[in-house]
């Protein structure tokens, strides 16, 4: 076994050894790091919004003369409905992925107006009985708003209705065991009025989602049954599979022919939002990606260097090794070893400098854990590529010929 002249001729290169342990075991502990952080990110951006995203957009507007009525609203809704191609048609106060939107606590219990009283946050959606039909969710459990439910009210100034839906998700950070249809819930604008939880819904992302990994924060979600008429409205419109482009303006005309006075915002059909909402997230798995590559070519680069220098100030004791009869694959698998013996050391020191630095990212920034699962894949891939990198300088020494390598020193 070569283990104990290897160690011996490292200790005469500490300084060299040191190097390569302490350059392996930050290679280890950044880029286990940016690939956990890589890999959240890149789940961020296959996260479904539960609605039919493709098939849906957004279309805003706002009156330049008038104040707007209901009945004003209702006629929008009817033309926007009768146009070919439309699935379904509704006024909302948001949609996912906007960016900004309707934010209350949620409460067991009546007269909660605080946050730490309350049991969870939670994005407010005001639709009537049309929002699930047009946003293609899909209703686990319960039903569906009628006419009686929907109240005329400001998405903001309230009473709050006496029913609503939620999303899965906040149903089972509310009621865990599953109980959550019938129960009554207090919202925060309104803490003292219970509303009853008519319906539940698969998943409905919150318009804030993206850019956060805090699943109570994008699928906490809450619809409750409120028409607002004003001078400004915002729609979403559910088309047929494959007419969104020759669908959204005619929707746009039939708006104009409704009413002329008015100034729309772009058209923005939910595919684009989306990939507008998680366009830093993407960035930043981009540019992560990158140092990634470009740390782990530098250390391979490293350790090929070192090996480099090592097989060159160490070509007497080759010549010597060889003329004793060492083999060339005995020379490839000195160094071989010797190498290994670097990487794990670096190895077992990068793996608790990474656990620190993800305790560290975590309590400041929010990152997630990082499983221990993937520390060790990480662990091998370094290995093996400081193994990679040691081959060639490996090769080289072993292809010194004695007499040259004694002549030559």
């Amino acid at each position: 076994m070569e283990v104990a002249p290897i160690l011996a001729a490292l200790r005469r290169s500490k300084i060299g050894a040191l190097l390569v342990v302490i350059q392996v075991a930050l290679t280890l502990a950044i880029i286990s790091n940016v690939i956990s952080i890589v890999g959240e990110r890149t789940a961020l951006l296959r996260r479904p919004t539960g609605t039919d995203e493709h098939n849906l957009f957004a279309i805003g507007f706002r009156l330049t003369s008038g104040s707007g009525s209901k009945a004003a609203l209702d006629a929008d809704l009817s033309r926007v409905r009768a146009v070919p191609g439309v699935v379904d048609a509704v006024a909302t106060n948001t949609y996912p992925l906007r960016g900004s939107g309707w934010s209350e606590g949620v409460s067991l219990l009546p007269g909660a107006s605080n946050q730490r009283d309350q049991n969870a946050q939670s994005a407010v959606y005001a639709m009537d009985r049309h929002g699930i039909g047009t946003l293609g969710l899909h209703l686990l459990a319960g039903r569906n708003f009628t006419s009686e439910d929907v109240l005329q009210g400001n998405f903001n100034a309230g009473p709050m209705p006496a029913v609503a839906i939620v999303s899965q998700a906040l149903a089972q950070q509310l009621f865990p065991r599953g109980e959550a249809l019938g129960k009554s819930i207090y919202l925060s604008s309104d803490a003292g009025r219970p509303v009853a939880i008519i319906g539940v819904v698969e998943r409905l992302q919150s318009p804030v989602a993206a850019g956060t990994i805090d699943k109570a924060v994008s699928e906490n979600s809450v619809i409750v049954p409120i028409a607002s008429a004003g001078p400004g409205g915002l729609l979403m419109v559910r088309v047929k599979p494959g007419s969104l482009d020759a669908t959204m303006p005619e929707v746009k005309k039939a708006l104009i022919a409704s009413n002329p006075q008015r100034i729309f915002g772009r058209l923005r059909p939910l595919d684009e939002i989306r990939s507008t909402a998680y366009e830093k997230d993407r960035s930043m798995a981009i540019a992560l990606s990158i140092v990634c590559c470009v740390l782990v070519l530098v250390t391979a680069l490293g350790i090929v260097g070192l090996t480099s220098f090592w097989v060159a100030r160490r070509k007497r004791q080759i010549g010597i090794r060889r003329a004793l009869g060492a083999t060339r694959a005995a020379i490839v698998r000195y160094f071989l070893i010797e190498n290994a013996l670097l990487c794990l050391a670096g190895v077992l020191f990068g793996m608790v400098v990474a656990r620190g630095l993800n305790v560290w990212l975590w309590s400041h920034y929010g990152v997630g854990r990082l499983p221990a699962s993937e520390l060790l894949l990480c662990a091998l891939v370094v290995i093996l590529l400081g193994q990679g990198a040691a081959v060639l300088p490996s090769l080289r020494a072993a292809k010194v010929e004695p007499t040259q390598a004694l002549r030559s020193v």
